[in-house]
């Protein structure tokens, strides 16, 4: 992988003094996070000293929390190398703060045979290097195309740990309840990109929109097929059920009834859609087609009262946790008109800033950043191997950074925040192999 940061290849903790006179030290041992605090983390400090250790020392103004999963990441990997490379994907995952991916099944070719996801997760952990652990979702469907159930116990077999088809929502209800069935029989989380196909749009309805002609993306076809994955998730107790990249205010009011009648429901939000509303589009100027078009993506945003709904929803429990839907494009493929260019943005880079920003507004919470990012992830996922975090994240709450093409690792940029000023950036990461440190 090519990492910016300097790694000092030696053991390393971190203490903290906080503003009230307390503190946390932070550090790793036998490969699991050890945390302790006040009178115990003083104690071990000094003891950890003595033995050789290098302690990192911080103040107040950092937050450390556990290294992040992702549940949806797309790392193009096998088959589509022209949009970014597998160790361009491991690489934005690190400087983003993650030691866990969960990478999508609609590569080139889509991931619905053994053999094949067999040899792509082989692959990804020899390119991870221990240093990225990246966990293989395999295809619901054949050729994705929503009309026959895959082998799940299979494909669970040769390595799958969730089952989606991601990028479609599976539409007939007969082959969604029998995706339910398989994935409860062998004890894989199932997650639902729902969107109800045939409406033929690629904005939603906004001033932009209008203005471009662009045929409208409706704001019912999410939510409507979260209702009916409801209807069907009743006669499958045992099925884990997990909604991608939530984008409405009817999905969450879906989602929070479910949840109140006890059904095993979970659901994401993705940091664009908690960042940015329709509004927020820029118009096209004549050169600006690929950073217009960073703001495309499925599903799209929407207006500032569903961003709103999004928000609350992320901080009353409704919504789980923070995923980023990291979808990297080569710039051909964003450089047309808005409704010829590729859906998606990138997104592991930018996404706990993203999440600090937020709290530095005001909208959320620090306490719970760790939450979001890191563990209730894990527990949706609750795959062996992922369970528990590898290492800690050393950010600076104070530092205010604008988002540049140089910032993002690997061969694409297509990010929507790319000139957006974050508050809150990583300075350092600490491993099992050392303490990374940002060289910038």
């Amino acid at each position: 992988m090519n990492i910016s940061f300097k790694n000092n290849h030696s053991k390393n903790a971190i203490f903290q003094t906080l503003s009230n006179n307390e503190y946390r030290l932070f550090y790793i041992e036998n490969g699991k996070n050890i945390r302790l605090k006040n009178d115990e983390a003083k104690e071990k400090k000094s003891l950890l000293e003595n033995s050789g250790f290098h302690i990192q020392e911080v103040d107040s103004n950092y937050l450390i929390i556990e290294r992040g999963l992702d549940l949806q990441t797309h790392l193009r990997f096998p088959g589509q190398d022209h949009k970014e490379t597998l160790e361009g994907g491991l690489s934005s995952a690190f400087h983003g703060g993650y030691d866990s991916l969960v990478a999508m099944p609609n590569t080139s070719p889509f991931l619905d045979n053994p053999a094949l996801l067999k040899s792509t997760v082989e692959k990804q952990a020899s390119a991870g290097q221990n240093i990225i652990r990246v966990g293989q979702t395999a295809a619901a469907t054949i050729d994705m195309k929503g009309e026959v159930v895959t082998d799940i116990a299979l494909l669970k077999e040769a390595g799958a740990i969730a089952i989606t088809d991601d990028g479609w929502g599976v539409a007939r209800d007969d082959i969604q309840d029998e995706v339910f069935k398989r994935c409860a029989e062998n004890n894989l989380l199932f997650m639902q990109h729902a969107e109800m196909p045939g409406h033929g749009g690629f904005a939603t309805a906004s001033d932009f929109q209008k203005k471009f002609e662009i045929p409208e993306y409706p704001n019912h076809v999410e939510s409507d097929m979260v209702k009916r994955d409801v209807e069907l998730l009743r006669k499958h107790p045992k099925a884990r059920y997990h909604v991608l990249h939530v984008t409405t205010k009817k999905s969450v009011e879906a989602i929070r009834e479910a949840k109140k009648e006890g059904l095993n429901i979970t659901a994401e939000v993705s940091p664009h859609h908690l960042m940015f509303c329709n509004e927020n589009i820029p118009d096209y100027n004549g050169n600006n087609k690929d950073i217009v078009n960073n703001f495309k993506m499925n599903p799209p945003l929407y207006g500032p009262e569903d961003r709103q709904a999004l928000r609350e929803a992320l901080k009353d429990g409704t919504l789980d946790c923070l995923s980023t839907d990291h979808a990297p494009h080569d710039f051909d493929s964003k450089d047309k008109f808005w409704s010829e260019a590729a859906f998606g943005t990138r997104g592991l880079c930018t996404a706990l800033s993203t999440l600090t920003t937020l709290c530095a507004d005001g909208v959320l919470a620090y306490e719970m950043v760790e939450y979001y990012f890191s563990k209730r992830p894990r527990e949706i996922l609750s795959a062996d191997g992922f369970k528990e975090a590898r290492g800690y994240i050393i950010l600076n709450k104070s530092t205010k950074w604008t988002v540049q093409k140089d910032d993002l690792p690997g061969k694409s940029k297509n990010s929507i925040f790319l000139g957006t000023e974050l508050k809150g950036r990583i300075e350092g990461i600490l491993t099992t192999d050392g303490y990374w440190q940002d060289s910038l």
